[in-house]
């Protein structure tokens, strides 16, 4: 994801989390809240519970890959955050890849659906 459609500001990020709707794995979570924009943007977090900045680093490359890998299936126009938890470090890239497709096919953000 380009660093211009970034969420990066505390307070807009903590808009999400609040406002959003979240839905949760056990290595990731993602929290959705609908925009004004034409376009998505995303802010991904890693705290120190996922391990130290060197393990941080990689779970938040890991997701903003699994992320982009999947943006030309989502929707326009939706803010989203991701959370890594500990096991992210620990399953396999594919897995990650699946587990965010389906918690953004839950948050019914994927084209290819209809809203419900």
């Amino acid at each position: 994801m380009k660093r211009s459609f970034r969420l990066t500001k505390n307070e807009e990020i903590k808009l999400v989390r609040q406002q959003g709707q979240s839905f949760a794995h056990k290595a990731i979570v993602i929290n959705t809240l609908p925009n004004q924009l034409n376009q998505n943007r995303a802010a991904v977090i890693a705290g120190r519970s996922v391990g130290g900045a060197v393990q941080r680093n990689l779970a938040k490359r890991r997701m903003r890959s699994a992320l982009n890998s999947l943006s030309p299936e989502l929707k326009q126009g939706i803010d989203l955050v991701l959370i890594a938890r500990k096991p992210i470090l620990f399953i396999n890239y594919a897995l990650l890849v699946s587990a965010v497709r389906g918690l953004l096919a839950r948050a019914s953000v994927l084209k290819d659906q209809d809203c419900e």
